[in-house]
């Protein structure tokens, strides 16, 4: 399971380098190396928690930030969850260096008989845990992220 996990963090990280910008994890490789082991913590307690419910996490993505001028590591995460009947996909934005998760959505994308948007499962952001906001849309807590991501 662990070599299962690494290659998906080593895949993912052979994508986000070639997409290297000024928000790069080659300024600081603590927050490359902070964000791989926050990343295969964060999926394996996804991975349990969602094979007990019968899903499987499946297409994750991963995407390293360092925010420079406030020596900040941030990771983007997102991965489907695949569960009998049902589809699931799922964004976090998590503080690589205190594994704070910052935003978290969870929606269905498909779901037999359901309607055919049905609101987000969680929508929360913020800075501290007891400050978290909820949010109604994607776009909500997108606009959240941005701002976060480009203040620092």
């Amino acid at each position: 399971m662990r070599s299962k996990i690494m290659g998906i963090v080593a895949a993912s990280l052979i994508v986000a380098s070639h997409s290297a910008n000024a928000t790069s994890t080659e300024k600081n490789p603590a927050c490359l190396e902070a964000s791989k082991q926050s990343l295969e913590n964060h999926l394996t307690e996804e991975k349990l928690i969602w094979s007990q419910e019968g899903g499987e996490v499946r297409d994750v993505q991963f995407k390293p930030i360092y925010r420079e001028k406030s020596n900040q590591c941030f990771f983007k995460l997102n991965f489907k969850i695949i569960k009998p009947g049902e589809l699931m996909s799922t964004f976090y934005l998590v503080d690589a260096f205190e594994n704070r998760i910052y935003a978290a959505y969870l929606e269905v994308t498909k779901r037999m008989g359901a309607k055919p948007k049905e609101p987000p499962l969680n929508c929360t952001y913020g800075v501290a845990y007891d400050e978290k906001t909820a949010c109604t849309t994607k776009a909500e807590l997108d606009g959240f992220v941005k701002s976060l991501i480009e203040q620092n």
